[in-house]
């Protein structure tokens, strides 16, 4: 059964030979261009001192002869059908122009214009595909085969001009296989990386599961089961304000567990759509601000703006970014009070998150591994933003970030 497109497919590639197409040359490096280039405008050079030098007519004659003979070499460096067509142009339009000339030749293979037409036959088969390439051939021949005496002319003509043609488009095919092998290739390196990362992260997820949720889940266990494992106890008269805070820390461990376990679903899926799932937001810092009154740090952080107007991502990285400082001042610095303000304007997100020197008793912990600041860091990166975080003058901290947003509201590249 004869495919009702292939009529279409054949039309359009006479079109685009004989008209629109371009035929651009492969891409290489710059330079190579150039080389390729410069080699194709020698051998029009030397085509057109052949012409010259062999051809014995009247100067303006010689003059129009080596132009038919040069113009197909310079316009085939950027364009090998356009040098094409200006060689059938000037093949076809020369006899009938200049009779007197073409006559005195071997027309149409006068003395160098059969090194511009090696040329440029090999430029087009090395610049399309088959299609095309057959019309070439099929114009080349109709446009050369009126001018030749004799039949065997034309069937060396047409076996040479084959031959050229064949080499440019081996030439190509080759290319293309060699491009195929390349993005096969890196396609593959592709694979085995993503595969190496989710071995890795797989791995991530086990140790978290396998140590961190394990203790998270014992915590918030023991912190549930507390009232009735020391219900003999009561009677102090603060009953109801402990029970309370063992509720707390149960409810934050569970909390925390749940993040975690979002976490390794994350690390253990292929599914990229898992990250852009709901994530903690601007309105939760009121939470977090609660969560450190409770614990009995005294804690203010002033909100302005229109927080709820904060893209997602922004939003989530600024959210980290206050978790992580609230974090450190209760670590390294137990009884300073901690004062702030978050605001939210139209062309940034600003925030600003001191504390003192503290004066409780500091944790035999909390010297800590750095991954806290590391981990602003690399958000602030991620953002564009500028981040300031150091000790003060009087021995407190400071975390100060600015994320600066288009006019869309978006974080700046």
């Amino acid at each position: 059964m004869i495919d009702r497109q292939l009529p279409r497919v054949w039309w359009d590639a006479l079109r685009h030979t004989a008209f629109t197409g371009t035929g651009a040359p492969p891409k290489r490096s710059a330079g190579l261009r150039w080389l390729r280039g410069l080699a194709i405008v020698a051998c029009g050079l030397w085509a057109g001192f052949v012409t010259f030098s062999t051809v014995s007519v009247s100067p303006p004659a010689k003059t129009f002869n080596v132009l038919v003979t040069v113009l197909p070499c310079l316009l085939a460096v950027r364009s090998p059908l356009w040098g094409w067509r200006t060689l059938i142009v000037g093949i076809v339009g020369t006899p009938l122009t200049l009779p007197g000339m073409a006559a005195s030749w071997d027309w149409p293979w006068a003395p160098g214009l059969a090194l511009t037409a090696a040329l440029v036959f090999y430029l087009v088969g090395e610049s399309t595909d088959q299609a095309e390439l057959t019309w070439a051939g099929l114009i080349s021949f109709a446009a050369t085969a009126p001018f030749t005496q004799d039949w065997r002319d034309a069937a060396l003509l047409v076996m040479l001009g084959g031959i050229v043609f064949f080499l440019g488009n081996t030439v190509r095919q080759r290319r293309l296989a060699e491009e195929e092998r390349a993005a096969q290739q890196e396609r593959r390196l592709a694979e085995e990386t993503r595969a190496a990362l989710l071995e890795e992260r797989a791995g991530i997820a086990r140790e978290l599961h396998d140590v961190v949720a394990h203790h998270m889940s014992v915590l918030a266990l023991r912190a549930d089961s507390a009232r009735f494992r020391f219900a003999d106890q009561a009677g102090t008269g603060r009953d109801a304000e402990i029970w309370q805070e063992f509720a707390e820390l149960a409810g934050t461990a569970r909390e925390g567990l749940t993040e975690l376990r979002r976490l390794l679903g994350v690390l253990r899926s292929e599914d990229h759509a898992l990250l852009v799932a709901p994530q903690p937001g601007l309105a939760k810092v009121v939470e977090l601000v609660e969560g450190v009154k409770a614990a009995g740090t005294s804690c203010e952080l002033e909100l302005r703006g229109d927080l709820g107007a904060v893209p997602v991502g922004v939003a989530l990285s600024v959210f980290r970014i206050v978790q992580e400082a609230l974090s450190n001042a209760i670590q390294h610095a137990p009884g300073a009070s901690i004062s702030g303000e978050l605001t939210a304007g139209p062309d940034s997100v600003r925030l600003l998150i001191e504390n003192g020197p503290g004066d409780g008793p500091k944790r035999t912990d909390a010297a800590g591994s750095g991954h806290g600041l590391t981990g602003m860091r690399e958000r602030a990166v991620m953002l564009a933003a500028d981040l300031e975080a150091g000790t003060r003058p009087d021995g407190g901290f400071l975390v100060a970030l600015t994320v600066p947003l288009d006019r869309e509201g978006q974080p700046q590249p």
